[in-house]
């Protein structure tokens, strides 16, 4: 075994300047994040069936932009009155004050523009100073990944879903590290850690994850926690280093055969908000960084008012349908131990697609000849945050399999 680095007692999830934990919503914002551009608040979240949705809503932004367009408008369409009435001095009139408005609405828009991006520039220096990476960050070959790690005993890995970040595994991560060492981290381009150059699809993803843990000196067997998206992220590690896996746990993992289309009205709002946050205006007017809990809101706005991120929304979305055909050729992980968890159906509505769901989510067990699948009463789609308990338990009983084999799981889960 390798040696790893010294550990320290206090919980990868405190800081000297925050602390960290996931909003307390069913109905959460792009991984409790929001932004948006202009008049436009383009707003991205999950619902309580785990889909992606971006939603429109409009904020007071609106109704300076209305005015401003309003008046000149309105001016042009006098303009055109007076000409066709033959009235050549009401026209000149019109058309003077149009170009005198647009002269000075233009000269307020550079000086706002200008005024938004010192204020964002500040905004930033401050958050770089106080909201430091509460881990390590560690280079894999040109960029770096930020890895927390705490406690001691068999290692456990957390990946979670799509526009999320380490932050999402708050309640979940104290509670394992009393009886495993425990690991989070943000893949590339999310929270901490540098964009990654390389395509968005699992495969990729576990080939960063095993370079970062091997850098780290993390060393294997490891348990994989994967939650949404995060679950195909772990079933693809598992597919390529099945040697490295001890056990798999699925949190109400994403299914290919339902999974969200980026639409182009989707592309648009997500390229919006990404060409705004320069501009100081989503930090200004509150759509970025939400979460239910003061301690940690800045942390959040730290980690989420970058157009860096919304860049990695973009291309991780538009990487579904590859994603979804990796996924697909996974059609067995051998006897590794596998705990598949999903959400309560009665919770998420019971509709036909919430049966759908169910239905695929146990049929997950096939995967492995060891396996389990459990229902996380009471919990909609984040059940990292509803049902910490499901979770920690579940991780539980195959750590300490590990613990009595000496690294590898050995009964059977069930």
């Amino acid at each position: 075994m390798q040696n790893r680095p010294s550990r320290s007692r206090v919980p990868a999830h405190r800081h000297e300047n925050s602390s960290l934990e996931t909003s307390n919503k069913s109905h959460f914002n792009v991984h409790q994040l929001s932004c948006g551009a202009g008049a436009l608040a383009a707003v991205g979240s999950y619902n309580l069936a785990g889909e992606v949705v971006i939603e429109a809503s409009f904020h007071p932004v609106r109704w300076a932009l209305i005015v401003a367009l309003a008046i000149p408008v309105s001016l042009a369409l006098a303009f055109l009155i007076a000409k066709i009435a033959g009235q050549d001095a009401l026209a000149h009139d019109a058309i003077r004050s149009v170009r005198y408005l647009a002269g000075l609405e233009l000269v307020a828009l550079l000086l706002l523009a200008t005024l938004g991006l010192l204020y964002e520039q500040r905004a930033e220096r401050r958050d770089r100073e106080l909201y430091r990476a509460p881990g390590r960050l560690m280079d894999i070959g040109g960029y770096r990944l930020h890895l927390a790690c705490s406690g001691e005993g068999p290692t456990v890995v957390l990946e979670y879903g799509h526009q999320g970040s380490y932050l999402d595994w708050y309640l979940i991560q104290p509670r394992i590290a009393k009886f495993a060492r425990v690991c989070a981290y943000d893949r590339g381009g999310y929270g901490w850690s540098d964009p990654s150059p390389k395509p968005r699809v699992p495969s990729v993803m576990a080939d960063e994850l095993q370079h970062l843990l091997h850098t780290a000196g993390e060393t294997p067997p490891y348990i994989l926690v994967g939650h949404s998206f995060g679950g195909l992220a772990a079933l693809a590690f598992t597919q390529k280093f099945r040697g490295e896996v001890a056990g798999v746990v699925l949190v109400d993992a994403s299914l290919p055969d339902m999974m969200a289309r980026l639409r182009w009205q989707d592309r648009a709002r997500l390229r919006l908000m990404q060409a705004a946050i320069p501009f100081g205006l989503p930090r200004w007017r509150g759509w970025c960084g939400s979460a239910a809990h003061e301690e940690i809101r800045g942390l959040k706005q730290a980690i989420s008012c970058r157009s860096s991120l919304f860049e990695t929304f973009y291309r991780e979305w538009s990487s579904f349908p590859q994603s979804a055909t990796e996924i697909r050729a996974i059609t067995s992980i051998g006897s590794i131990p596998l705990i598949v968890i999903t959400r309560d159906p009665s919770v998420a509505g019971n509709s036909s697609r919430e049966m759908t769901w169910n239905r695929l989510q146990r049929e997950r067990v096939k995967l492995s000849s060891n396996s389990v699948f459990e229902v996380a009463a009471g919990s909609g789609h984040d059940v990292p945050m509803k049902r910490p308990d499901v979770i920690t338990a579940a991780v539980r009983k195959i750590a300490a399999q590990v613990s009595d084999t000496g690294g590898h799981p050995g009964n059977s889960v069930r």
